[in-house]
């Protein structure tokens, strides 16, 4: 055990020596000399786990602002580092030589494949599970296959809280399982669109129906085959009070408690991500009060929805996530729209899932561009639109329109990691890892 530490730790100082974020390898040379290593570093520390497929960083961030203005003890895997080997560094750097935790509690974001494996080795308090959609086919299959290795990990740790998206049939199925659970959602009939994945019951195979959609398949769903259908949620937004592209406040219900929340972001997703990190933080025993005020104060995750001076950038990395992404930048005042599009391992080498989102550009922006590895898909899938986008060909153009206002970035997760540096540089914000 301390041999392993020993290495670990070391690594991670060489690693930052050099201006590395030492995000993943200090874990995985700490899993490579005690395998079971993180059972050990977990041991009496209180861990609140996230997953899913949108919404796990953000979520994250705000539940992360709860705690921190709540005066609780906490690390969290900050750099987004969420499979095995990252979600053990984080431990690592927060832990003693001897393996016992410095902090309380520990708030980290699990990747839905690594979960069941994950969850062989921490017990956590908490399991927050935001939404399953459609992702890399490539690495994740269908979502059948997403929706197993969330239960897998669920099943694994029964001693867990679940607390569950109730507008989403695929993870609400999850309340079948013996965890005590919670849920969350939003009795709003957004009908913001995005093609459904998952049209069917994951009980019967009945063709749900649906009161109203909020996005995708996500809203007030029933089956008439098995009875199976959604139950109104411990934790919802009830009513929107007004939205804009920057912010949104709603009336809320938690657990009973008449609220008005206020989310310092823009778009419904977000709504759902405030909804869920509220109710994680009112079962940790977090007061209203603080809850409200960590939310209204939250400015957005690295990436996610990330302001850099003139430029704001907004991660996709699947159909669902896309179509939202461009609903809501569609009333934005936005001169250069900039999609990057690469084909890495974290992106998924199969780009075909930009062919299942729904594009829509408002006609004043004036010039619309393609970059990235496979820049020339994106081109493609932008001209069957009916758009007719320019290719931006190496760093230095795009680093020129870069400079220019009301310019939007729109990147997989490979691009916005490469192009982020340059900009948090540019305006003095914080590394990812920091």
């Amino acid at each position: 055990m301390i041999i392993a530490m020993i290495a670990a730790k070391a690594a991670e100082k060489l690693l930052r020596l050099f201006g590395r974020g030492a995000t993943t390898m200090p874990g995985r040379i700490a899993l490579a000399l005690k395998r079971n290593i993180l059972k050990r570093l977990s041991r009496g520390v209180k861990v609140i786990l996230i997953t899913g497929t949108n919404g796990k960083t953000t979520s994250a961030r705000m539940i992360e602002e709860g705690l921190k203005e709540s005066g609780k003890s906490y690390f969290m895997n900050r750099s987004g580092a969420n499979l095995i080997t990252g979600i053990t560094t984080a431990f690592i750097m927060n832990s003693t030589l001897f393996g016992r935790c410095k902090k309380k509690y520990a708030l980290i974001e699990c990747d839905e494949n690594a979960l069941k494996k994950v969850s062989l080795y921490i017990d956590a308090e908490i399991l927050l599970v935001t939404n399953i959609f459609r992702d890399q086919l490539d690495r994740y299959g269908e979502v059948s296959s997403t929706l197993s290795a969330i239960r897998t990990g669920a099943e694994n740790m029964k001693n867990c809280v679940s607390i569950l998206n109730a507008d989403d049939p695929l993870t609400y199925s999850l309340s079948a399982l013996e965890n005590r659970r919670y849920t969350y959602g939003v009795n709003i009939p957004f009908q913001m669109g995005g093609r459904s994945d998952s049209d069917y019951c994951v009980f019967c195979r009945s063709r749900y129906k649906y009161r109203y959609k909020t996005y995708s398949h996500l809203g007030d769903f029933y089956c008439e085959g098995c009875g199976y259908h959604r139950e109104r949620p411990d934790f919802s937004a009830d009513a929107l009070i007004e939205s804009d592209s920057g912010h949104s406040s709603v009336f809320a219900s938690l657990n009973g408690k008449s609220e008005v929340l206020k989310i310092n972001l823009g778009g419904a997703y977000n709504i759902y991500n405030a909804v869920g990190a509220a109710a994680v933080l009112t079962v940790l025993g977090v007061d209203t009060e603080t809850v409200e005020s960590s939310l209204e104060a939250f400015s957005g995750a690295f990436g996610r929805m990330e302001d850099f001076g003139k430029v704001k950038m907004l991660l996709v990395k699947n159909p669902a996530g896309f179509t939202q992404t461009m609903n809501y930048i569609y009333p934005l005042d936005i001169k250069n729209l900039i999609f990057v599009l690469n084909d890495k391992a974290a992106d998924g080498c199969d780009v075909s899932w930009i062919w299942d989102a729904d594009i829509r550009i408002n006609e004043s922006v004036e010039n619309i561009y393609a970059f990235g590895i496979r820049s020339g898909d994106m081109a493609l899938r932008l001209k069957y639109e009916g758009y007719d986008p320019k290719i931006i060909k190496d760093y230095s153009e795009f680093y020129t329109v870069c400079e220019e206002e009301n310019t939007v970035i729109i990147p997989t997760y490979t691009a916005m990691m490469a192009l982020r540096p340059y900009l948090a540089q540019k305006y003095h914000k914080e590394e990812f890892w920091k």
